[in-house]
């Protein structure tokens, strides 16, 4: 089974007829609207290394946050 993150943006893009390739901005809007603790950190950090094509970890939801933040921005 594939990350749970990734297949939700896809999903939404798919039924929205948009592309289904997911960016860091797919992951900030979807970490703004979602209660936090929908899904694990284990989870954002798999799914963010998958878009970004390193390896990242998080150790806390504001962390993750800041993170998403600056890969938006193109912040190194």
């Amino acid at each position: 089974m594939g990350n749970p993150i990734l297949e939700r943006i896809r999903r939404l893009a798919r039924e929205n007829g948009g592309s289904e390739t997911v960016d860091p901005v797919w992951l900030l809007t979807l970490l703004a609207v979602q209660e936090v603790g929908r899904y694990s950190l284990e989870e954002w950090n798999a799914a963010l290394s998958a878009v970004l094509g390193r390896r990242i970890f998080c150790p806390s939801y504001r962390t993750l946050e800041r993170y998403l933040q600056q890969a938006v921005l193109g912040v190194q």
